[in-house]
């Protein structure tokens, strides 16, 4: 089996935290967000694996490299990926495909069973079909309305309020036939969303969803990336890696301390929780609320992290105040007794003096 990862995009709704590392090489538990719809891929039976990459490609390249330490054959499409589009850049490799393959979006975190989405692609005898999850807010999102055999009889991408006539979205992971990609114009920019499933609905030929209730998020903004966090500890989205308790129980008395390697922890108070990447020091009565804190971080006494991401190779001084929703750049140094207020990003590079306060817009 083969399939295809689309991997290309910028990522700029999470910046700063995108401007040395593409999205799908953001870590999430420590493991780059990729690495879980790899493992997936693989445990649904895919052997061979084509990574569109784009934006900071080599990052994703080095990590990645052939497949071998994830028991897969990778290859990678260079290019103007971006520029033509998911179904133009799908479309390049496709004289490489044999026969039904897998699409899916590098950046989501799904417990969605694969396999079964393959085997009822193939069951529909379907040219094309999406997986669909159900959300409270469809505006984001491609939207889709089924007939009683899941077959779409209608699709609009990122529809206004008052167009959103459903709830099921495109949830970036799909099941093509080759033959699909007849439709798709060579080397001109054309997306699955925005041309190829219209098109395919104007021929009336067979795409179909597959709705499904496992857990799905796209990790679109940083207090998506925060929210699936949490979801980990939840219970809702289960990791391969991690046996989690729920946090149900402990936010009453404090909350649950996830670290990488060579952390240096001097009992802070926790709520709800804090993911720690390697090499992470933190000193005496540092308060952490529900945040993530990359690797090679050093946090002073008396800090104090709300609701936040703090990039790489970040220094935090003493008495530093961090307002939920904020997001710290990496390289960056915020000096003693500084306050930085809600929703604020902090640029990469960046140097906070001491005693400053940095409010939003």
């Amino acid at each position: 089996m083969q399939a295809v990862i689309l991997a290309g995009g910028k990522g700029t709704r999470l910046l700063p935290l995108t401007v040395y590392r593409p999205k799908p090489m953001i870590p999430f538990f420590n493991k780059p967000m990729m690495e879980y719809i790899v493992n997936a891929l693989v445990n649904a039976g895919v052997e061979e694996i084509f990574v569109l990459v784009g934006y900071l490609k080599e990052r994703i390249m080095e990590y990645f490299g052939d497949g071998s330490d994830f028991g897969v054959e990778i290859h990678y499409s260079n290019g103007e990926n971006i520029k033509l589009g998911t179904a133009g850049a799908t479309k390049k490799v496709v004289d490489k495909i044999e026969d039904t393959f897998i699409v899916a979006s590098s950046d989501v975190l799904t417990n969605l069973n694969i396999r079964a989405l393959y085997e009822y692609h193939k069951k529909k005898k379907a040219l094309a079909t999406i997986a669909l999850s159900q959300v409270e807010d469809p505006t984001q999102y491609g939207i889709a309305i089924v007939d009683s055999e899941n077959r779409i009889i209608r699709f609009k991408e990122k529809p206004k309020p008052e167009e959103a006539f459903s709830n099921l979205v495109n949830a970036g992971i799909y099941v093509f036939e080759p033959e699909a990609f007849d439709l798709v114009p060579k080397g001109e920019n054309f997306d699955f969303s925005l041309n190829l499933f219209p098109k395919m609905l104007e021929e009336n030929l067979p795409l179909y969803g597959f709705p499904f209730k496992e857990y799905w998020n796209d990790v679109g903004r940083p207090s998506s990336y925060l929210q699936a966090t949490e979801d980990v500890f939840l219970g809702r989205l289960r990791l391969p890696q991690l046996r989690t308790e729920s946090l149900k129980g402990n936010l009453e008395y404090g909350g649950s301390l996830y670290s990488g390697r060579r952390c240096q922890i001097r009992n802070p108070s926790i709520r709800g929780f804090a993911v720690l990447g390697d090499n992470v020091k933190i000193g005496r009565n540092v308060k952490i609320e529900r945040s993530v804190i990359f690797s090679n971080v050093t946090i002073e006494e008396g800090a104090e992290i709300y609701e936040a991401i703090i990039g790489e190779n970040v220094y935090i001084g003493k008495g530093v105040i961090i307002e939920s929703g904020s997001v710290i750049g990496d390289n960056s140094v915020i000096e003693d007794f500084t306050k930085i207020g809600a929703n604020v990003k902090i640029w990469t590079e960046s140097r906070i003096g001491k005693e400053s306060i940095i409010l939003p817009d």
